[in-house]
């Protein structure tokens, strides 16, 4: 079985190059809550997962925006109505080797 990653939030800010994605990763019997970093420019290729999964949500709506000064943070949380299970293939492409660490 592929390893799935339920995706409940996203935060990233303008001023650094990673976007942390907080999600439970599930496979087989296993099931544990994780952050994983991803480079800013697969973030686009995230979002367009999920609108195509959920076609009638906005998920510029749910963004939340704070700014700093200096920088913006921008969070978002999906809720119990999104579809947001992905293959870890989705979020990193097939080229990359992915190396989970569980303790």
């Amino acid at each position: 079985m592929r390893t799935q990653l339920e995706i409940i939030g996203l935060r990233f800010n303008d001023f650094e190059s990673k976007v942390c994605v907080m999600a439970n990763v599930i496979k087989n019997n296993l099931s544990y809550w994780t952050t994983i970093f991803i480079e800013m420019h697969d973030l686009n290729k995230l979002i367009n997962h999920l609108q195509r999964n959920n076609p009638g949500l906005d998920l510029y709506d749910r963004m939340q925006c704070t700014n700093f000064g200096e920088y913006t943070e921008y969070e978002l949380e999906l809720g119990q109505d999104v579809n947001a299970n992905h293959t870890l293939e989705d979020l990193y492409g097939s080229e990359k080797q992915i190396k989970l660490i569980r303790a």
